[in-house]
């Protein structure tokens, strides 16, 4: 009963917040092409991490923010929608991970500059970030927390006051509120990462980026994190489902020449 519960939950979490959490219509993934992405990684091997003195990553990420900042401000006013001014920061975490936070924050961690192989890699992170911001997915994300927060309580109190346990209602409640949140905080993310994806792309070609050697880095995440599917909770697409819509992404904006693609 529990998990089927919590199937329904998700449904009506869905149903209130809407699925797509994007703001642009994005390309489906063919079975095959996703075969081919599941190949690649794991053909080969982690690329060793990069021993680098703190002058060369910086130099790196300023280098790439300078070059990215104004075909990004370009594309994030094409939007129309999210914040255009960014503060970057880099963090001393030699993790692959970099992150997106209030009032237009970047937070990029050495790591990602240790194992990059190319300039061309690290400014897909910086990319994949500014797009986030330019998406609006961080006001969106705090939006769906408070809903389906509420949402949750509601139900799972109902569910407690239904089954005659008046006494453990509020508890019920607590307990939804915390589930609903979680959902709603991961009902979207896996479509805006995909679009934060597809914005980086449009960025990295109009910045003159190689859009081939900058998949180098979706190849890399992939290869260290050692996931192959994507459950329905993840709040990322695995590897090959994200290399394979990137790639099918990086087509479609080579093909128009660095056009955003049309609004959902």
């Amino acid at each position: 009963m529990l998990g089927r519960r919590t199937v329904l939950f998700g449904a009506g979490a869905c149903a209130l917040c809407g699925c797509s959490g994007a703001l642009h219509r994005l390309p489906g993934v063919e079975p095959g092409r996703l075969g081919l992405a599941s190949t690649e990684i794991g053909a080969g091997a982690l690329p060793a991490r990069r021993d680098l003195s703190d002058e060369e990553v910086f130099a790196t990420l300023r280098a790439a923010q300078a070059r990215l900042l104004g075909p990004a401000t370009g594309v994030c006013r094409e939007i129309g929608s999210g914040v255009c001014e960014w503060r970057f920061r880099a963090s001393r975490d030699r993790t692959m991970n970099a992150s997106a936070g209030g009032d237009g924050l970047v937070v990029v961690n050495r790591g990602i500059v240790e194992y990059a192989r190319s300039e061309d890699e690290v400014a897909f992170v910086l990319a994949h970030e500014i797009g986030h911001h330019a998406a609006n997915h961080v006001s969106q994300g705090g939006r769906n927390t408070a809903v389906g927060a509420v949402l949750g309580g509601l139900l799972l109190g109902g569910l407690a006051a239904a089954a005659g346990a008046s006494s453990a209602v509020g508890d019920a409640a607590q307990a939804g509120m915390r589930a609903g949140g979680a959902v709603g905080r991961i009902s979207f993310s896996k479509e805006q990462e995909r679009e934060a994806d597809y914005i980086a792309a449009v960025i990295l070609h109009r910045a003159g980026y190689d859009l081939r050697k900058a998949r180098g880095f979706l190849v890399t995440m992939a290869r260290a994190s050692n996931r192959r599917e994507t459950g329905m909770l993840d709040t990322h697409p695995a590897g090959p489902e994200r290399l394979a819509a990137y790639d099918r992404a990086a087509a479609e904006v080579l093909a128009s020449n660095g056009r955003l693609p049309a609004r959902a």
